[in-house]
């Protein structure tokens, strides 16, 4: 996966160019993960919501976070290393009931002992991100946890057989798959958003995107639109409360610009309605 990883070396300098909220972190370590708590927290009360991040500087995704008010505890893991060093941490369902366990902990530490339980779990990831993600996604108490997915230009995929062919294996999609139909069915949120860029040797996100929503019957409507920070789009899919966004650029910047833009993204999963048939579906037509 060489174009993952040329963004791996570019991940440590990533920034973000908006003004955002002024909003200062106290960070403590959670295993290989990261906790980012507001520094206001203990006089602020304490927040419910938990959001887990995978791949990205923890300064960019702090500033992200930050963006959208800090709405919660942040806890971003990333890994040196490309998609199998997430699915290798994530491998053993233990880890992850052991990391929110782990969490819990910190954050009652933090709050002087009150008596604070997570609430409603968010789970964004950002490129290579998606190997943790396809396993939590395997293991039935992760999905029950989860309650919106955001997967920033991040689901990537082998091919079942010739590479020739670009046929998207659908077994490793399965649980992104199973994923999107709850969400379809408005029981989860989830929002995947790919830019155009084209990798060698697998599926690429926008491949990926287009095999969700062929999954689902649907069919993405062509959208040329400017988000904020310049994301320019190019098409887009909702069916209950999945939403598929397609952005313009093709360079590794417009495939970073998913990170830095995490924010938006974040904000408009929590924020968005739920949105029915949007596009041409299947179910539409019969």
């Amino acid at each position: 996966m060489a174009f993952l990883a040329v963004l791996a070396l570019l991940l440590g300098a990533a920034s973000s160019s908006f003004a955002a909220e002024e909003v200062r972190f106290v960070r403590a370590s959670a295993g290989k993960a990261v906790v980012s708590l507001r520094e206001d927290f203990a006089r602020g009360g304490p927040p419910t919501a938990v959001w887990l991040h995978l791949h990205g500087a923890i300064a960019t995704v702090e500033q992200q976070f930050a963006r959208i008010g800090a709405p919660g505890v942040l806890v971003t893991l990333t890994l040196p290393g490309l998609s199998k060093v997430y699915a290798d941490h994530f491998a053993d369902e233990r880890v992850f009931a052991e990391l929110l366990r782990t969490v819990t902990d910190l954050v009652r530490a933090q709050a002087g002992g009150a008596g604070w339980e997570p609430g409603e779990l968010t789970v964004s990831s950002f490129s290579a991100g998606f190997g943790g993600v396809r396993q939590l996604l395997r293991q039935p108490e992760a999905v029950e946890r989860i309650a919106t997915l955001v997967m920033a230009d991040s689901i990537y995929c082998g091919y079942a057989g010739p590479i020739a062919e670009r046929r998207v294996d659908s077994e490793l999609m399965a649980g992104f798959t199973r994923y999107a139909r709850l969400a379809a069915e408005g029981k989860r949120r989830m929002l995947v958003t790919h830019s155009a860029q084209v990798p060698e040797g697998y599926a690429s996100t926008t491949e990926t995107a287009d095999f969700l929503i062929a999954t689902l019957g649907g069919r993405r409507v062509t959208e040329s639109g400017r988000w904020d920070d310049g994301l320019v789009t190019t098409g887009r899919f909702a069916q209950g409360r999945l939403e598929v966004v397609g952005f313009a650029g093709v360079e590794a910047k417009d495939h970073l610009q998913h990170l830095r833009s995490l924010g938006v993204f974040l904000a408009r999963a929590k924020s968005a309605p739920a949105v029915f048939n949007h596009g041409d579906t299947e179910a539409r037509r019969r």
